[in-house]
């Protein structure tokens, strides 16, 4: 009768743990809207001195979709590479200009970063999507700016979740609307089982760390109020093994 009724409050805690957690609303960024509306070229031809979408060039492209988001650029890929803040290759985010030296020395080519090291530009052949990895593009790029570009709060990219403070990605443990979260050295959210420090801490799919009854595969644990489970210890009658598992 005892485990019937542990088993019946235990299963109203973890019914009542699927509505606890963060609810994350996506940060909405500059970058989101300058690819949406760069993604509406494709296939306008290339026009030399272009700068509408009868035909561009490849800077005539960048600064007439940045004025579309609200951002006046200058005119040539050479002025534009003096613009923004310089960011790696390896913190591109959606939005950012990427330059290339081409047919001469200095900044010659430019296009509009998009995700997964994918960049959209106006080519010779016209407006279209190439990747940073081809080989033209990765022996000729000389680096990429972030103009306009600021996000906060949370995004998500790949189906992963990160959060973003001044378009800086976040690492480490999180407090946003009250919750805890954490973010691995690549800023991704954690999920599920977490080992920080030696302490085990459960997040919820929605990433926000758990505390109280947990069920996880097939077993009951207990995480105090930290977020820390329980182990070789009793919890309102209730013994728990070292590896923090209810003894049934």
């Amino acid at each position: 009768m005892k485990k019937f009724i542990v088993s019946g409050l235990l299963s109203c805690s973890l019914l009542l743990s699927g509505f606890i957690g963060g609810q994350k609303t996506e940060a909405a960024s500059f970058g989101d809207k300058v690819t949406d509306i760069a993604l509406e070229y494709i296939g306008v031809p290339y026009v030399w001195g272009g700068t509408s979408p009868s035909g561009f060039d490849c800077s005539g492209f960048t600064s007439y979709t940045y004025k579309q988001a609200g951002i006046t650029l200058p005119r040539t890929a050479s002025d534009q590479y003096t613009r923004g803040q310089a960011v790696s290759k390896s913190n591109l985010q959606e939005g950012d200009l990427v330059f290339f030296s081409t047919y001469k020395a200095g900044a010659s080519h430019v296009g509009i970063y998009l995700s997964d090291n994918k960049f959209v530009h106006a080519s010779s052949k016209g407006v279209k999507v190439s990747s940073l990895s081809e080989s033209y593009y990765s022996s000729t790029y000389i680096g990429s700016k972030r103009i306009g570009n600021t996000t906060n709060g949370w995004v998500l990219s790949n189906k992963k979740w990160y959060f973003y403070k001044n378009s800086v990605k976040q690492t480490g443990w999180l407090k946003d609307n009250s919750e805890w979260y954490y973010l691995d050295s690549d800023g991704e959210m954690a999920t599920g089982w977490l080992n920080w420090h030696n302490d085990w801490y459960y997040m919820y799919s929605s990433g926000a760390m758990g505390t109280g009854w947990i069920y996880s595969g097939g077993k009951w644990y207990y995480l105090y109020s930290d977020g820390s489970m329980a182990k070789s210890t009793t919890i309102n009658g209730y013994k728990l093994n070292s590896n923090g598992a209810w003894i049934q």
